[in-house]
């Protein structure tokens, strides 16, 4: 009889793209420059299948109409950038927070992707826009010759709390709504069918030069033995660009003619219109609700 410690190794297979197989999860084999960068590649892709497996889920926002996802999601966005009131800040954060939940989004995750690295970074970097080198007054924090006053120290943290915000309810809209379900929704928005074709195109490309290029560095992978210098890597980087854009252009170029001969005319012929239900306008008032009492919030708490 053989032992879990032997099942799970019998599970796990390395396939030829060199990765490793475990639990329905993929990881690249290897640490080097090439591994790494599959594993970029793949997590490219990993990303588009979490965005539409939750998508797929019913939840509150997979169940509203994307013209007033992205309505609310604006509505949220622009009160946001537009407030300096730290309630109203911290508030549409822990709104977006409960909206991800009620959609059954895992929050660990949303918290991770939405909070944990660009909102801290901004903050980071704004420090020094928030020192005495700019903004004098009483010293706060005092690091060496540098001091931070709290109003400095007020204005990263609201540069951070913005972009958390912007970054919650872009995630939230994403996340829960499929991208053809999105562009349909801004085409009977009456955006522009350009501008749509323009972004459906763009999304398609990143894709296309994701699977290119995770092509090449599969095949380069497969043929390396033995470490590679960092002048090698660089080298092979540059030519690996040129490669990549001399057969994404030839790609496109059949593409289009494809498109052209199946009666492409500039723009794309979109789903059955769907008409807006009563959850569709409650989901948008409820939002707008919200939104104003976060407003007389921060006028009362500032």
């Amino acid at each position: 009889m053989k032992t879990d410690k032997t099942d799970r190794t019998e599970k796990t297979e390395i396939n030829g793209t060199g990765r490793r197989n475990a639990g329905g999860t993929n990881r690249i084999v290897g640490r080097g420059f090439l591994a790494r960068t599959l594993m970029r590649f793949s997590e490219l892709f990993e990303n588009e299948l979490y965005n539409n497996r939750y998508a797929s889920m019913d939840g509150l926002w997979q169940a509203v109409d994307a013209r007033m996802k992205v309505i609310v999601s604006l509505m949220f966005i622009v009160a946001a950038n537009s407030s300096r009131s730290l309630a109203v800040l911290i508030g549409t954060g822990i709104t977006a927070a409960v909206f991800a939940g009620t959609s059954r989004l895992n929050l660990r995750d949303y918290l991770r992707r939405v909070w944990k690295y660009l909102p801290v970074l901004v903050f980071v970097f704004s420090l020094p826009g928030a020192s005495s080198w700019l903004i004098k007054g009483t010293p706060l924090l005092t690091i060496g010759p540098v001091y931070f006053t709290e109003a400095g120290l007020l204005t990263a943290l609201r540069a951070a709390l913005r972009t958390g915000d912007s970054l919650s309810f872009a995630f939230l809209l994403l996340a829960s709504t499929r991208w053809a379900d999105l562009m349909a929704g801004l085409s009977r928005m009456h955006i522009p069918d350009g501008f749509i074709a323009i972004l459906n195109m763009a999304y398609r490309y990143i894709f296309l030069m994701a699977s290119a290029g995770t092509e090449m560095m599969q095949a380069r992978y497969l043929r390396t033995v033995g470490k590679i210098s960092s002048a090698e890597n660089r080298k092979y980087v540059g030519g690996a660009f040129g490669q990549l854009f001399v057969k994404v252009r030839r790609i496109s170029e059949e593409v289009y003619q494809a498109m052209v001969l199946r009666g492409y005319q500039g723009t794309f012929a979109g789903a059955e219109r769907r008409r807006l239900r009563m959850l569709d306008y409650l989901f948008l008032i409820v939002g707008a609700v919200i939104l104003m009492i976060l407003i007389i919030g921060g006028y009362i708490f500032g």
